[in-house]
């Protein structure tokens, strides 16, 4: 074992004159490689999953392309698109793509962490004006009719967004009636009073929410009211995916604005999230470009307009990635800075590698320099006791001098030939010692 280690410490001891230059041509080429990222000269591509559900995603994601070339971003953008909501989440978690749209009451991929929320569609009930309806608990008896989707996937959402509505007030879903009717089906049917109210999921502004209203508008020749949920906090703890919300008075507009006040209701979110295991600069460089576009398409696009940065006390619980975050919070690191931190990093780890290679030399040499000093302190009582020594004992220690010669030689090196010097000299010594014995005894003969 300790032979394998002064091995070792031979071997490194030898190409140690080369970790200097190398470590040079190192941080060259990585000082290199950093200022042709950051040039824009290479980019980092990255495939983004999305489904048909959220209305002009596509045409939103290839005009960031269009317009940041520009902008010479560190990534680059390339759509995928699934047939669904879901299928973007499970794109995202099987790492057949990098980032993913997808919404928070259908399904969040494991390994997804929020780099920005693209649209927040809250939940209504519309009733007919002078409803008796004012909350969710009076639906028990009657029939709703659930706003129909260009999505089953969507609808099937909603439907459980209801029953989860329900059991939270202790109804069960047998005891409400459903019925999906499309746009035009609706204001018809809340005239005739075969539903008692609709349900529906949408955006503050232009969508389908402002769009179911003005149907019952027009059907029933008077405003309808709009029926949010007061304990929308507390509901938002037992449903996933939901969040709770507030609906600005006015914000469906209108002939008779709606809602007259502040209205307290669920949301649910359509997320950009990202592979937790994304670089931060790559998920900053994102949100970047996102809030870029979102200045620039405000005045053509509706998406643009909804965009907005994921908030971690928003209430749904939903991780946040961080390199998003500092982005946003306007403590993003650059490349160069996150550079800048690898290499002192790295100087850091040579310079206590370093310290800890030359103790560890310094503890192998330990016993090569005690060895010395056990033969020149030997080679001192030789001398001492030679004095007096008979024959028989001069002999010995003439033997005992040629083996520590032969051992010292054996296992010299170079870089002891200071010490091998001077136990040169001390061996010449106890040998002109031990001669001058010898004469005595020759004479006293």
């Amino acid at each position: 074992m300790i032979r394998s280690i002064r091995r070792l410490f031979i071997f490194l001891s030898a190409r140690a004159r080369y970790v200097f230059p190398v470590l040079i041509l190192a941080l060259a080429i990585g000082g290199l490689s950093i200022m042709v990222f950051k040039g824009g000269h290479v980019r980092l591509p990255l495939k983004v999953a999305t489904g048909p559900a959220l209305e002009g995603v596509g045409k939103f994601l290839a005009t960031i392309t269009q317009i940041l070339a520009e902008e010479r971003p560190l990534v680059q953008l390339e759509r995928i698109k699934t047939e669904s909501m879901a299928a973007s989440a499970k794109a995202l978690e099987d790492g057949r793509s990098d980032l993913a749209v997808v919404r928070s009451d259908i399904a969040m991929p494991k390994n997804g962490s929020t780099i920005a929320i693209f649209r927040r569609d809250n939940l209504v009930l519309i009733v007919p004006a002078k409803s008796r309806i004012e909350n969710f608990q009076g639906l028990a008896g009657k029939k709703v009719a659930l706003f129909k989707e260009a999505s089953v996937e969507q609808d099937e959402s909603l439907e459980r967004l209801l029953d989860a509505v329900l059991a939270f007030h202790s109804l069960s879903p047998q005891q409400v009636g459903r019925q999906f009717l499309s746009l035009d089906e609706i204001g018809q049917a809340v005239a005739r009073k075969q539903v008692a109210g609709v349900l529906v999921l949408g955006p503050p502004g232009p969508g389908p929410v402002a769009k179911v209203i003005a149907a019952i508008s027009h059907a029933t020749r008077s405003p309808p009211e709009l029926v949010g949920a007061k304990n929308a906090e507390a509901m938002a703890k037992t449903i996933p995916g939901t969040e709770p919300d507030e609906i600005e008075a006015g914000a469906f507009g209108g002939v008779s604005p709606q809602p007259e006040e502040t209205l307290g209701t669920l949301a649910v979110t359509y997320r950009l999230v990202g592979r937790y295991s994304l670089p931060d600069f790559a998920t900053g460089e994102i949100a970047r470009m996102l809030t870029l576009a979102k200045a620039r398409l405000l005045s053509t696009s509706r998406l643009a307009m909804q965009i907005e940065a994921p908030d971690s006390d928003d209430g749904s619980g939903l991780p946040i990635h961080p390199g998003a975050a500092a982005f946003f919070n306007g403590e993003q690191t650059s490349l160069v800075d996150s550079a800048t931190g690898i290499f002192y990093m790295v100087s850091i780890i040579l310079g206590i590698s370093g310290s800890g290679f030359v103790w560890l030399l310094g503890v192998w040499r330990r016993p090569a320099v005690d060895d010395w000093r056990h033969d020149i302190d030997r080679l001192v009582i030789i001398m001492r006791e030679g004095k007096i020594a008979d024959l028989e004992a001069l002999s010995r220690f003439e033997s005992e001098i040629e083996e520590m010669l032969a051992r010292s030689l054996g296992k010299a090196r170079a870089s002891d030939a200071d010490q091998l010097s001077i136990l040169f000299i001390v061996i010449q010594q106890a040998r002109l010692s031990l001669e001058k014995r010898y004469q005595a005894i020759r004479e006293s003969a």
